[in-house]
């Protein structure tokens, strides 16, 4: 017997790879980019919140947890909406 047989075929891949698809591409350079001005930026910055204030912390931090707050609320907005145009094609 031979193992050929017994051997399944992998299914043809559909597309391109998601690492040639201009979404991945332009998400690799803007974190990229990201990166590079975190780690440029770690000097520190006087920060005054509501009720603390003369609060000195890097720059880096800053930016990272602002940046962090923006992916959430996209997330949360863009999964809203697939919601809702969910609800309307039932």
């Amino acid at each position: 017997m031979t193992d050929q047989a017994s051997t399944p075929t992998p299914p043809e891949p559909k597309g391109k790879p998601f690492y040639l698809k201009p979404k991945f591409i332009m998400g690799a350079i803007a974190g990229i980019i990201f990166l590079i001005l975190i780690f440029q930026n770690w000097e520190d910055v006087e920060l005054d919140l509501f009720f603390i204030t003369d609060l000195l912390v890097p720059a880096a931090v800053v930016y990272f947890v602002f940046s962090l707050i923006g992916f959430v609320v996209g997330y949360l907005v863009c999964r809203s909406q697939n919601a809702r145009a969910k609800r309307k094609t039932k």
